[in-house]
């Protein structure tokens, strides 16, 4: 026996064919740590946001840029500092420093090209109200010490 009384909408909504929400695959010849960050990033935005192949292929640079500059941070913080005593180390240690920071400024220079910004979902009114109306608290700068709270 069936239901009695009309069908609910939610019921009687179906998606079009080939409509479905298709979120871009990690492509070939990723490491796994970038397809786990590709995977991450297509499936916390919009599903049509990588639909293009420029897209995609900044997306895959921005990936292996996000994953080099990870492995270099640790090789920094696994870095000894009595190896920067000598002038060697002490070349080599501001040599990772400089790739590091190209490293970064390339990351910030593609997340705003694909729009992942915050910042570029304002549009230039609601940037200002969003300005003006931030809740106020203790600013970093005022921290006497915040390393403190992650290494008590």
């Amino acid at each position: 026996m069936g239901k009695r009384g009309p069908t609910p909408a939610h019921e009687r909504i179906r998606a079009l064919p080939g409509r479905e929400e298709r979120r871009a695959p990690p492509p070939e010849g990723l490491t796994s740590a970038q397809a786990r960050l590709w995977r991450g990033i297509v499936e916390t935005e919009p599903a049509d946001l990588f639909d293009s192949e420029a897209r995609r292929h900044l997306l895959r640079l921005y990936c292996e840029h996000a994953t080099f500059r990870a492995d270099l941070q640790a090789l920094i913080d696994r870095s000894p500092v009595e190896a920067f005593g000598d002038p060697d180390g002490a070349k080599t240690f501001e040599a990772m420093l400089r790739a590091r920071d190209r490293e970064t400024k390339a990351l910030v220079s593609l997340a705003t090209r694909m729009r992942l910004t915050n910042q570029s979902r304002y549009t230039p009114a609601a940037a200002g109200s969003a300005g003006r109306n931030h809740t106020s608290g203790p600013k970093p700068w005022d921290d006497p010490d915040p390393a403190e709270r992650y290494f008590k």
